[in-house]
């Protein structure tokens, strides 16, 4: 049994979607309330096709941080290191894993492995 919500949520949202590129209704469902007018605004700047960089420097800055806002919550994936390091690179025993200075596709170099640059007298 669908909710009065469901209900209530397709006629409002419909206008709005084909408004939207159907790629990015998933994501815009997704999104929390507070950021959907953010998103749509960002995409109604991109589809009128007039540039950021032609707005007075405020709404400029405003537009570019809103954008990147969005970006940082929704378009990135996760990345961080595991114990073992095994989401990146499975030929590569260890790569990625926690404690090591490289993220990705590096195997962990032993301390005393390192290169020394001496001083030589001549």
């Amino acid at each position: 049994m669908k909710s009065f919500m469901s209900f209530a949520k397709n006629p409002l949202l419909s206008p709005i979607k084909h408004f939207i590129h159907p790629d990015f209704h998933k994501f815009y469902e997704k999104m929390r309330p507070i950021d959907r007018p953010l998103f749509l605004i960002v995409h109604g700047v991109d589809k009128s096709r007039i540039g950021w960089h032609r707005f007075p420097v405020f709404l400029g800055l405003t537009y570019l941080g809103i954008r990147r806002n969005l970006h940082d919550k929704y378009n990135l994936l996760n990345v961080g290191n595991t114990p073992v390091g095994d989401r990146y690179d499975n030929l590569k025993e260890g790569a990625s894993s926690e404690g090591t200075f490289f993220g990705r596709n590096m195997v962990p170099v032993d301390k005393k492995d390192k290169v020394s640059i001496g001083i030589s007298t001549i």
